[in-house]
C-alpha cells in the first residue's frame, strides 16, 4: 500500500476520533475536535497532491478517498445533530446524493471504469470541511471564554446558512455524477 492510500486509511481512523473528542465531555473537548478535525481534513489535501506528484494514483485511491471523506464529514454533521442543529432536508439530500454517487461508481466497477472525483464533487466536500471546521472552531473559542455556544443565535444562523449553501452544492454535484455516469445504468 503505498502512501497515499495510507493516509487514506488513516483518514478513516480518524473517524472514531473524532466523534470520541466531540461526544464525550472532557475539559477541552472542543480544542481536541477541532484539532482531529483540521488533521483529518488537511490529510485529504495531502493523499491527492502526494498521489499526483508522485504519480501514484491508484484504483483504490480513486475509490477509497472519497468513501474516507464522507465518513469524516457525515461524522461532523452527526456531532452538529446529536447537539440539535441540522436541518433534516439538507441531511436528506446529503445522504441521497451520496448513495446514488456510490451507485453510479459501484456501477462502474461493474464495467471495468473507476469514476474519480469531479470539480463539483470536490468543491462540496471542500465546502463541507470548511463550514463544519467553521463551526468546531467557534465552539473551541467557548471553550477559551468568548459567549460561543450551541444556543448563540448568530452561530445557529451560520449552520443553517451553511447546511443549505452546501446543500444546494451536493443537489447539482449529485445531477452532474447522475448525467455523467447516466451510460453505466442498464435496463434490460
Amino acid at each position: 500500500m503505498n502512501l497515499p492510500n495510507k493516509i487514506t486509511v488513516f483518514r478513516f481512523f480518524c473517524v472514531p476520533a473524532l466523534l470520541a473528542c466531540a461526544l464525550m465531555s472532557f475539559p477541552y473537548h472542543w480544542l481536541a475536535t477541532f484539532i482531529v478535525y483540521v488533521i483529518a481534513c488537511l490529510s485529504d489535501k495531502a493523499d491527492g497532491y502526494i498521489a499526483r506528484k508522485r504519480c501514484l494514483v491508484t484504483d483504490f485511491g480513486k475509490l477509497m478517498d472519497p468513501l474516507a471523506d464522507k465518513a469524516l464529514v457525515f461524522a461532523a454533521y452527526i456531532v452538529l445533530i446529536d447537539f440539535g442543529w441540522h436541518t433534516d432536508l439538507v441531511i436528506m439530500i446529503m445522504l441521497v446524493r451520496e448513495f446514488l454517487v456510490a451507485g453510479i461508481r459501484m456501477a462502474a466497477c461493474t464495467e471495468g471504469e473507476v469514476i474519480a472525483a469531479n470539480g463539483f464533487g470536490k468543491a462540496k466536500t471542500l465546502l463541507q470541511m470548511v463550514t463544519t471546521i467553521a463551526v468546531f472552531f467557534f465552539l473551541t473559542l467557548g471553550e477559551f471564554g468568548f459567549d460561543i455556544n450551541f444556543e448563540t443565535a448568530w452561530l445557529n444562523i451560520f449552520c443553517a446558512v451553511s447546511f443549505w449553501i452546501v446543500g444546494i452544492i451536493t443537489l447539482l454535484s449529485g445531477i452532474v455524477y447522475t448525467k455523467d455516469g447516466w451510460h453505466l445504468i442498464k435496463t434490460k
